[in-house]
């Protein structure tokens, strides 16, 4: 399937940003309190994503039920991976941190298990043991080789967890409701506390160097505005599979740009984690088990629709969605395509 190269090249430069980035934000905090570096980024989030929802008419109201959801969300995608990961990134090498923050794929698939009741095949299965083994070689280097307590790596594991589990609840999000409006409710319910926290936790707001001033500029702007705009559209018109492609970049230009524009040189063992985080990364994106033709039955309706893969969940979810409208469907007619 050919897909569209505007596309591609903004999921090319995200990517490259978000991977570059790790450096840049290493600048930032040499100089920044952890809380008022993400106090000032959420805010210009905010900023940037309720001017692009004014522009554009988009909607910010958030139905009642989904208000708890939306609160997880901005805990987990605001709050704990902004403070976690920057708490990480300040005791570790930008590029390990990178790496270890990548690892929120697979737990994304332990946690589907668990929320969701997803299946894990094999396959995926095969990826968790590959990654974690990963990340078990970097916290053996930690302890026994450069003899001190992880604390950065176990930050930046946290702050992978909490990612995962904001990304497994906003899969309970009906489609029809904006993707801009969601992240700016989350940035402003995540952004309080984290302002709050800014004030009365110690801290500089502002660096003092001309490279600090660079990274924390880079990340108002082109992070927390360029970059969540252009991801935004991404994950509307580019299946899973080739978004996944910046799960396996982003690292691999973080070690890189670390290497580049501070000076640090990855260790042997950094190298092997990864080259096996990506290897289970890929294993998650890339590889589709073969379906099980398992049968849900929807509610109000008679028939018993199949579902296997993403044309069954498209149908699916336009039935869930008159479902929640009021309408009963009696029978749900599923288009017979070759494949």
């Amino acid at each position: 399937m050919k897909y569209p190269t505007r596309s591609l090249w903004l999921l090319a430069a995200i990517a490259i940003l978000w991977g570059v980035n790790w450096p840049m934000m290493k600048m930032a905090l040499r100089e920044m309190g952890v809380w008022q570096f993400r106090g000032l980024c959420v805010l210009a989030g905010a900023f940037w994503l309720g001017g692009y929802c004014l522009l554009k008419n988009v909607s910010f109201h958030i139905p009642r039920k989904h208000h708890n959801r939306l609160f997880i969300c901005a805990m987990c995608n605001v709050l704990g991976w902004n403070i976690l990961a920057a708490y990480g990134l300040a005791q570790l090498p930008s590029g390990r941190a990178a790496l270890i923050a990548y690892s929120m794929p697979l737990w994304v698939v332990m946690l589907s298990r668990f929320v969701l009741r997803e299946r894990i095949w094999a396959s995926r299965w095969i990826a968790i043991a590959v990654g974690m083994g990963g990340i078990v070689l970097l916290l053996w280097d930690e302890l026994e080789v450069l003899q001190r307590a992880p604390y950065g790596t176990l930050m930046m594991l946290a702050a992978g967890f909490v990612w995962a589990l904001g990304v497994v609840f906003t899969k309970g999000f009906p489609r029809l409701l904006p993707t801009q409006s969601l992240v700016f409710w989350q940035m402003v319910i995540g952004g309080v506390p984290t302002l709050i926290g800014a004030f009365f936790i110690a801290g500089d707001w502002l660096p003092r160097n001309a490279s600090a001033y660079f990274g924390l500029i880079f990340n108002l702007t082109i992070v927390f505005g360029f970059c969540h705009f252009a991801w935004n559209e991404l994950v509307r018109t580019l299946p899973a599979n080739i978004t996944g492609i910046t799960s396996l970049s982003v690292p691999v230009i973080g070690v890189l740009s670390g290497l580049l524009l501070l000076g640090e040189v990855p260790r042997t063992y950094d190298w092997i984690a990864l080259a096996m985080l990506c290897a289970a990364v890929a294993l998650v994106v890339f590889y589709e088990p073969a379906p099980l033709r398992a049968k849900a039955r929807v509610p109000g309706a008679k028939t018993i629709i199949p579902m296997s893969d993403d044309e069954d969940e498209r149908i699916r979810d336009k039935v869930m969605r008159a479902v929640e409208d009021g309408s009963r469907p009696h029978t749900i007619v599923r288009p017979t395509k070759h494949r």
